[in-house]
């Protein structure tokens, strides 16, 4: 009794080091290679993150550039509540209203330049678009999963920095009311290489930064901002190093913890055969067995073979471990080969998907994006929902601007409608579904105010149409038809693309009528 009972203590510690001998190699082997993935995800995402930031701030143009010297000058004088929410719209509101009785009928940045404005004008307008700024990077930084967005300005002193726009809000010392604004921090050349880096060399610089700061540990990535050739500052962005490091600790555990369901039952079933049926014949496998849990050699399976004398159970069973450790080694090894293609595979598979998904001209979603969004819709109206609406927006004039001035100004006239466009229904995802054709599916507040979103499109492009400093290609017009979903007429996402789309179309020719 005491041998069969030692027997299967050892049988059993056999299987557990076997077990974990897999598990080891297969989650060393999976920590490692996620730990690659991971941290090139985290940067990847991250330099995606600074350059959104970087294009929206460079499309802002000559405004953005007012509001930084500005912001610069009069900052201290800029009174921007502590518990700042978000929501720039009153202080919008508030400086267009004090622009428009100052200079009615003019247009900022056309009629009046930015400076020409009175200092109190000049005050609203840094503090409107101080919190527009603020509004986008918190927003930026909470979809792109960062733990910090902040974009920051040479103050002319060695290694000195602004803190011009900072998505993490600081109350002032001296008045905790209010934000402190343009904090001057020093950024010492050895923590901060890539920032000023990107800096000097105004371009796109690979690579990122490792800081310990009030987050903890993170990767710092950045961009730089320039406007008409002119340097302005640096996008940064940080995301956290733990939880680079949480996601790569949870990969594995789950790899390891599939691993042990997949391989343990079969383990179990080996061992209680053994014991029921043949375990007092076994103690001649004994010798073998313990060699192979200690040195993991295959050619011990040879030595089994080679010892089979008879054609019984116990013969059979001989053959079975020999075949098992066989196949446990060629099993390690393609596991471990399999789960680096499986980690491989899905890298493609998520870059192809972001890919079909985005327009290359515009940067936002394409036809294909459309389509599933259009899927989306679509069971949105089978459960019965009717607060739904679409609009189709078209650009005029694009063969000739491209028959006339090239195809390169013609991107250029479909990218300035775009951001026309996005800047307007802010709330509604945007799709470019043709050459110079985009589908707006109206959400939120998009859809209750679009006849005023509408009206403002419009005033837009004509504004456009109407400066004289502008290229032609920069002029652009635009007709925008829309529709709403009717239970009545609608059965589908089709159906009211074709209305949205007639309703451009007559738009159009309204607009034609007009000029002619």
């Amino acid at each position: 009794m005491k041998v069969r009972i030692g027997l299967i203590h050892k049988l059993i510690c056999f299987f557990i080091m076997l077990l974990l001998s897999i598990l080891a190699i297969a989650g060393v082997s999976t920590y490692y290679s996620q730990r690659h993935t991971q941290t090139n995800s985290a940067e990847s995402n991250l330099q995606n993150l600074v350059r959104f930031l970087s294009n929206l701030m460079e499309s802002d143009g000559e405004e953005f550039q007012a509001f930084q010297a500005l912001s610069l000058k009069y900052s201290s004088r800029v009174d921007i509540p502590a518990d700042f929410s978000g929501d720039y719209h009153p202080a919008k509101n508030q400086f267009y209203q004090e622009f428009n009785a100052t200079f009615p009928g003019k247009v900022l940045g056309q009629d009046i330049a930015y400076e020409d404005m009175p200092e109190d004008l000049k005050i609203l307008f840094v503090k409107y678009k101080q919190e527009y700024w603020l509004h986008i990077f918190a927003k930026a930084q909470k979809d792109f999963g960062a733990v910090y967005a902040y974009y920051v300005v040479p103050t002319g002193k060695k290694l000195h920095m602004y803190y011009l726009l900072d998505a993490v809000q600081e109350a002032r010392k001296d008045d905790p009311r209010y934000l402190h604004l343009n904090i001057d921090v020093y950024q010492d050349m050895k923590t901060h290489a890539h920032m000023w880096k990107a800096w000097e060399n105004s371009g796109y610089t690979p690579g990122h930064d490792t800081q310990d700061n009030e987050f903890g540990k993170t990767y710092i990535c950045y961009y730089p901002l320039v406007i008409n050739g002119t340097k302005m500052g640096v996008v940064a962005a940080d995301v956290l190093i733990s939880h680079v490091d949480n996601t790569i600790l949870d990969n594995t555990l789950r790899q390891m913890v599939g691993l042990s369901i997949l391989i343990l039952p079969f383990l179990i079933i080996i061992a209680i055969r053994l014991e029921k049926a043949y375990i007092r014949r076994l103690i001649r496998l004994r010798a073998w067995v313990g060699d192979f849990s200690r040195t993991k050699e295959e050619n011990i399976a040879g030595k089994i073979q080679d010892n089979i004398k008879t054609s019984d159970e116990i013969a059979d069973l001989s053959g079975e471990i020999a075949n098992m450790i066989h196949e446990i080694c060629k099993y390690t090894q393609s596991l471990i080969h399999k789960n680096r293609e499986l980690l491989e595979a899905q890298d493609k598979i998520r870059a192809a998907n972001e890919l079909a998904n985005k327009d290359s001209l515009t940067g936002i979603r394409n036809k294909t994006a459309y389509d599933l969004e259009a899927k989306k819709v679509e069971e949105r109206i089978q459960k019965g929902e009717k607060k739904l609406g679409i609009a189709i927006v078209d650009l005029n004039f694009l063969k000739k601007i491209n028959d006339t001035y090239g195809h390169e100004k013609g991107n250029l006239a479909i990218k300035k409608l775009c951001f026309i466009i996005c800047h307007i229904f802010q709330h509604s995802p945007v799709f470019r579904i043709g050459g110079d054709e985009f589908a707006i599916f109206l959400s939120d507040g998009d859809y209750d105010n679009y006849d005023a979103l509408s009206r403002e499109f419009y005033r837009q492009t004509k504004q456009l149409q109407k400066d004289p400093s502008l290229e032609p290609w920069d002029k652009i017009s635009a007709a925008i038809g829309v529709a709403y979903f009717d239970p009545g007429t609608d059965s589908n996402v089709e159906d009211m693309f074709k209305r949205a789309d007639a309703n451009m179309y007559q738009q159009k020719k309204s607009m034609k009528a007009a000029r002619e």
